[in-house]
């Protein structure tokens, strides 16, 4: 796998944690293609706008969390697969973990699927004002 497939991992990580916004636009259009697709469970959205205002509205649901790569960056055939966590600065314990595929064209990222790991003893309380904790 190349360093520049694992520097695109790495920008596409650094996109979801980026507060201002000039230099989100920039990462979002570093990564991604023009006829990009973003997929994950509570989302389905095309086009760098869309994906810009879904990061903001996620940023704005859980400011205090921070989105790091878990595990190495696989990739072969215009695919890569790789692992994130999402938790707070310094925290043992992630709200959130997770698994994303991309799909590379033209060197940045085509579509994106990305899944939530479920956890058995944990369910999401979700309200109006979005993730509010994990309940045990």
């Amino acid at each position: 796998m190349s360093a520049q497939v694992t520097k695109l991992v790495q920008d596409y990580i650094a996109v979801w944690n980026e507060r201002d916004a000039g230099k989100r636009r920039r990462l979002i259009d570093s990564v991604f293609n023009d006829a990009c697709a973003y997929i994950d469970p509570n989302d389905s959205v095309a086009g760098k706008n869309a994906i810009e205002h879904l990061v903001e509205a996620l940023q704005a649901r859980v400011p205090d969390l921070r989105f790091t790569l878990a595990g190495p960056v696989n990739a072969h055939h215009d695919q890569v697969l790789f692992g994130w966590r999402l938790a707070a600065p310094g925290a043992t314990t992630p709200a959130a973990t997770g698994i994303e595929m991309a799909v590379l064209d033209g060197g940045r990222i085509g579509r994106l699927h990305g899944f939530v790991n479920p956890r058995a003893e944990t369910a999401w309380i979700a309200s109006s004002q979005g993730l509010l904790a994990m309940k045990e």
